[in-house]
């Protein structure tokens, strides 16, 4: 038996085949793509340079950092595979790798990189609008409770106002209102349990330490809980210095509730920028992100686009009183975005999978199609100018959908020939599958043409309508606290974070009160802040926090020198650090973080008129603090390689998910309701995402400890394969058309299902619960049963093509994680 084996990348592009004396034997050689075989086939002398896994990896890596991202580039000769033997099974795996991790993976050294991050500076981010919105509530409770001199109330009423507008500037965006109001009243509630239990150190520290552990769990519901967690412990401990009786401690509180819901009422009345505006605006933005999709590389992600339909969604759906009738259409839009972001994907992957498999379409064709997404380019473009209430955009997007249409339906012409002769010749099913994806998607652009213009004009409040939408608290709760509970463990990030908070805080606490420090506390707060559930963003912050503290306190020094602010130029001064540091916080936390810093000296300047040693001493505690937080993460660390895992095989479940309804929609005949699939592929395009971030965190580990990065490559690779192949088979089956069931089918899906589980319970390192090898399902032999089986007709010519991509893909998937007898 001859073989061959090699890699496709989308540097690299190449199959492995594999000459096969049987149909059991076609689903155990993938995994030659992947895994060198050198002792058990003998492979020739060219084939050795590149045996075992680090000759591999060398190899791969000499590819990758040819770019910056996906790059083109030829293997050598001597290291190409023959030509594959007829008979042959074709596998091919694709390697993706995007930015992050590419930077993450590459060799370098860990504080170079912590650095590097921690001075990243984003001006496209910086927003001084937001940040002087920001900066107004805090400078009105300052001067105005020191206009009534009371200093002790400014300053406490000014921190509250400046951490609740921290909560919403750190992560950039139009103002969170609802989690700045619950940031309010955590940190209010936090300062009455620090003030009554500190009387008594044991019974302060006991709460501290339940404070911090519950603290760290909220780390789990993504940023929201991390804001309000890590804001509660900072309540805690610079409040729970002041020990007062219940009657005094409630009334510090109030003073830290009016300050922060001053900020969210000031905001709320605001309403920066005004709500219609900013949902055209977010819509516009997810429009140019699916014209810059119709016209990217097949290398390219999706993800930029779904992200901007994500944010739009949001925006659309965010509740109201009185409904502009643009909203509702708004809402149309944003719904008819999703399915052109699919077609566009799955166009995409036909054109590349063709080009990537050797079989070209003719030159004639290829370039209609291509003109054909220019037209689309062109027209959402136009779309995205419409929705910003450019009138002229309007007639053009018109022009641009017709001229689409015409293409459409002259390549529907010419292919409609091709429709009768499906089985004899893979090219003319190639044209017929890109034909109907064009002429779905002619369609969509003439109903974006329809909605965009009346979603461009506002029509004042006459034309309002009073709008009913359910309000469910207690489900959101519900599901928040089902989310903390399932991370209530050790074998999770979140709950090793929050056991590591629960031990650090109080001891950080017990170790300020033995120092001569004034003020003790931002040790503490220091100790608390830069930790994080993952290595690297525990040192990045500790790095941010440390260059931003020793800006500040340089910046309150030099200008306490120079000026010597009091009264009413302190109140100014507050205000314009406010300013600065909100509006800089999104594109650097270091450069914000030293604002605040220098904001702080000057508020308690208020209080206790000394600059420059507030100053030094806040540039002692903070590095302490700092010191203190990173010991103990080096002491007891949470490593990502699990997670990463976790997250893979979470990736595969959810890609589960998405097959199986397709497949079953196709089996019975029936057409697949985009209410179910979209959220299905929604959830897989997020489990994406989540392992995409969460291998970038792996890799940017110590080596010992990262994830193995060709294998996470490796498996994303396939995966997107699979989930490109799937959108393809989920146009087919939302087409509104007459179809007969196919119930051949259902055991090769519930074979592909059977493999996928497979391989979800090994990924996620639970090899117990993974079948033995001889109950492995064979893909390719029910493939071929079931091509034996269907109709010769031209769609079951379509569906068989797109089966053959799935069962291909989730052979190697199984390849690539070892599932091979």
């Amino acid at each position: 038996m001859g073989t061959q084996s090699s890699l496709e990348t989308p540097s690299t592009r190449h199959h492995c085949s594999v000459a096969s004396d049987g149909v059991a034997k076609h689903r155990s050689e993938p995994g030659l793509a992947i895994r060198s075989r050198r002792q058990q086939l003998g492979q020739p002398r060219a084939t050795r340079r590149i045996a075992g896994k680090r000759a591999l990896e060398e190899q791969l890596e000499r590819i990758v950092w040819l770019g910056f991202g996906h790059v083109r580039h030829t293997v050598p000769a001597s290291l190409a595979p023959d030509p594959a033997p007829r008979g042959t099974v074709k596998l091919r795996v694709r390697l993706t790798m995007n930015r992050r991790t590419v930077a993450a993976h590459r060799p370098h050294a860990t504080v170079p990189v912590v650095l590097r991050e921690a001075a990243q500076f984003d001006r496209r981010l910086v927003s001084f609008s937001a940040g002087l919105l920001a900066a107004i509530p805090v400078v009105v409770v300052l001067g105005g409770a020191l206009a009534l001199h009371q200093p002790v109330a400014a300053a406490t009423m000014a921190a509250g106002a400046m951490l609740v507008g921290t909560a919403w500037r750190t992560g950039g965006g139009r103002p969170p209102l609802a989690l700045m109001a619950t940031d309010a009243i955590v940190m209010a509630t936090s300062t009455f349990v620090g003030c009554v239990t500190g009387a008594d150190a044991w019974i302060y520290l006991a709460a501290l330490c339940l404070w911090s552990l519950m603290a760290g769990l909220l780390v789990s519901l993504g940023r929201r809980g991390a804001v309000i967690g890590t804001q509660s412990i900072i309540a805690a401990v610079v409040f729970g210095r002041f020990s007062e009786p219940g009657g005094q401690a409630l009334g510090l509180a109030a003073l830290v509730l009016a300050g922060g819901l001053t900020q969210v009422l000031f905001l709320s009345i605001v309403r920066w920028p005004s709500p219609l505006r900013a949902r055209r605006e977010a819509t516009a933005a997810a429009y140019r992100a699916l014209a810059a999709l119709a016209v990217a590389s097949p290398e390219e992600s999706a993800l930029p686009a779904a992200g901007a339909l994500d944010e739009a969604e949001a925006a659309v759906s965010s509740a109201t009183l009185f409904a502009e009738p643009a909203l509702i259409t708004l809402r149309s839009l944003v719904t008819e975005g999703h399915r052109l972001r699919v077609q566009l994907s799955a166009l995409r992957f036909l054109l590349d999978r063709d080009q990537a498999a050797g079989e070209h379409l003719d030159q004639e064709y290829r370039e209609s199609v291509e003109r054909a997404l220019a037209q689309a380019a062109a027209g959402l473009g136009q779309a995205a100018r419409t929705l910003a209430g450019e009138r002229p955009a309007a007639e053009e997007l018109g022009r641009r959908a017709a001229a689409l249409s015409a293409e459409a339906e002259a390549l529907a012409q010419r292919s409609a020939a091709d429709t009768g002769e499906l089985m004899a010749s893979p090219d003319r099913a190639r044209r017929v599958q890109i034909t109907h994806r064009l002429s779905s998607l002619a369609g969509q652009l003439r109903a974006v043409a329809s909605l965009a213009p009346a979603a461009g004009r506002a029509r004042g409040l006459r034309a309002r309508r009073p709008y009913g939408r359910a309000w469910r608290p207690l489900a959101g709760l519900r599901a928040d606290l089902d989310q903390i509970r399932a991370n209530a463990t050790l074998q999770s990030p979140a709950g090793r974070h929050a056991l590591r908070l629960a031990v650090v805080v109080p001891v950080a606490e017990v170790i300020s009160r033995q120092l001569p420090l004034q003020r003790g506390y931002w040790m503490v707060v220091a100790a608390a802040t830069v930790l994080r559930p993952e290595f690297g963003a525990t040192f990045t912050r500790a790095t941010e926090r440390a260059l931003g503290t020793c800006l500040g306190v340089g910046l309150a020094g030099a200008i306490a020198v120079v000026l010597h602010p009091a009264g009413a130029a302190t109140v100014a001064l507050v205000g314009a650090l406010a300013w600065a540091g909100y509006a800089l916080f999104p594109a650097s936390f270091a450069v914000g973080f030293g604002f605040i810093t220098a904001l702080v000296v000057f508020l308690l300047n208020a209080i206790s008129p000394d600059t420059l040693a507030t100053a030094s001493t806040r540039l002692l505690d903070t590095l302490v603090g700092s010191v203190i937080g990173l010991l103990a993460y080096a002491v007891w660390p949470t490593w990502s390689r699990t997670s990463a895992r976790q997250a893979l095989a979470s990736l595969v479940g959810a890609e589960r998910g998405y097959i199986g309804a397709a497949l079953r929609a196709a089996t019975e005949g029936r057409r697949a309701r985009e209410q179910q699939m979209r959220p299905l592929g929604r959830r897989v395009r997020l489990a994406r995402t989540t392992a995409e971030e969460t291998i970038a965190r792996s890799l940017s580990e110590p080596e010992t400890r990262r994830i193995d990065a060709m294998h996470s490559q490796a498996v994303l690779g396939v995966m997107r394969r699979l989930s490109l192949a799937t959108h393809v088979l989920r146009l087919e089956a939302e087409e509104d058309r007459e179809r007969e069931p196919l119930p051949a089918l259902a055991r090769l899906a519930a074979d592909v299902d059977r493999l996928l589980a497979s391989v979800e319970v090994t990924l996620a390192g639970r090899p117990e619960k993974a079948p033995v090898a001889d109950d492995w399902p064979d893909l390719r032999a029910e493939f071929l049963a079931f091509e034996h089986a269907c109709p010769k007709d031209s769609e079951a010519a379509l569906l068989v093509r797109e089966l053959d991509e799935i069962v291909d893909a989730a052979n190697g998937l199984a390849a690539v994680t070892g599932l091979e007898r």
